[in-house]
């Protein structure tokens, strides 16, 4: 259930990305729960309000992002094109980020951004994300160990 009420608040999240992307475009949404170790929006260390909820969107466009969420229903994103994802090896790749997204109260504040995300396989003991970039803004990052179950799946 508390699932379930964290995946609409989320999809309303995305849903104002989605704007940005393309209006009529459905994401698959992948959610993996763990422990969120470290999260800067700005070059403000909020760690102690990210949850445990980790989203991840894969857009037809080839667009993706990790969302690490917030306690208080913010959302900060980590955006860039699948497609130049480099694979370290069958479980391990890197992701490219050209922008972060900071969704909050139904407000969204998207900047470019150069950086990158390093990613596990989401069902290896633990998997794990850690992201980071730089803006005009300042420096954001975060940093997820998921706890191995597998993934929930939406798929449009």
């Amino acid at each position: 259930m508390i699932r379930s009420i964290l995946s609409l608040g989320i999809l309303s999240v995305l849903a104002g990305a989605a704007v940005m992307v393309k209006a009529a475009e459905v994401p698959t949404l992948a959610t993996v729960t763990g422990t969120c170790e470290r999260l800067v929006i700005a070059g403000q260390d909020v760690t102690g309000q990210c949850t445990g909820s980790l989203l991840n969107t894969s857009y037809a466009t080839g667009r993706v992002g990790f969302y690490f969420v917030t306690g208080d229903g913010g959302a900060l994103t980590f955006t860039g094109l699948g497609s130049a994802q480099v694979k370290l090896d069958p479980d391990t790749a890197v992701q490219p980020v050209d922008g972060v997204i900071f969704g909050f109260k139904g407000q969204y504040d998207r900047v470019k951004a150069v950086g990158m995300c390093r990613f596990t396989n989401p069902v290896a003991q633990p998997g794990s994300v850690s992201c980071s970039a730089e803006t005009p803004g300042g420096a954001f990052a975060a940093e997820f160990v998921t706890d191995g179950k597998p993934p929930e799946i939406v798929k449009p």
